[in-house]
């Protein structure tokens, strides 16, 4: 069976897709784990308060545009 240049071309943007959504998954899990660990409950971040957070918000945020695309 022969493979056509946009059959691989769909493939390389799903393999960037998967990627990314597991990144993903990966950066929310490590946010949920800081999160307990810290003892906090959930509440609105105050990204002026805690920047290291509000990178790594903007990271998760840029992943799932990417993904989305």
């Amino acid at each position: 069976m022969e493979v056509s240049a946009s059959d691989r071309e769909l493939i390389a943007v799903m393999r960037q897709y998967f990627a990314a959504e597991t990144e993903l998954e990966s950066l929310k899990d490590q946010l949920e784990t800081a999160r307990q660990a810290a003892g906090e409950a959930i509440f609105f971040y105050d990204p002026r308060q805690n920047t290291a957070h509000a990178a790594d918000r903007q990271r998760s945020h840029r992943l799932r545009e990417r993904s989305r695309r």
